[in-house]
């Protein structure tokens, strides 16, 4: 029998985790701030330790330890934010671009690259489209989820608006 495309995609999902991990390992950083650095690469230049902590589902404490680290580190720039004046935007730093770190960038690029370039044009395009809906319902889904675990965790308002709740 063969797997499902669900099975398919979780095995998929550890797979490269197990690749981000080693890729972490070799450059001496871990999961979360290789992550980290990925989404701030791919950000552009405009994302925010807001941002950040959204996509990574830290608190806010979490990432500025986190970002703290990364700066200290030379993987990470803060610069201030151009419309709000206490706001930054954080971007790749020099020890992200070096030659070690870059080198295993390529080598992950490669990692499937001979499987990506024997697809056809169609096949190309029905896996481009498949995927792009699956990340962006993942990532909606993920963002829905954590909405709904903040609000049960809030603290009931109470009929006098104190927060309380009703008592008993």
């Amino acid at each position: 029998m063969q797997p499902g495309i669900e099975d398919l995609m979780r095995e998929l999902s550890s797979e490269l985790g197990q690749v981000y991990r080693w890729i972490a390992e070799e450059v001496g950083l871990n999961h979360t701030d290789l992550m980290a650095l990925y989404y701030i690469n791919r950000a552009e230049g405009s994302g925010t330790p807001k941002s950040l902590a959204e996509h990574l589902g830290l608190t806010t404490g979490a990432t500025a330890i986190l970002i703290n680290r990364l700066e200290k580190r030379g993987y990470v720039v803060r610069t201030p934010h151009p419309t709000d004046r206490r706001g930054v935007l954080l971007s790749l730093g020099q020890a992200a671009q070096d030659h070690e770190f870059t080198e295993l960038r390529k080598r992950l690029k490669q990692l499937n690259a001979e499987v990506i370039a024997d697809l056809s044009p169609q096949e190309s395009a029905i896996i481009r489209a498949f995927l792009t809906r699956i990340v962006t319902n993942t990532r909606e889904t993920l963002q829905h989820l954590r909405l709904d675990a903040q609000a049960s965790t809030a603290p009931a308002e109470g009929a006098d608006g104190s927060g309380t709740g009703p008592s008993k």
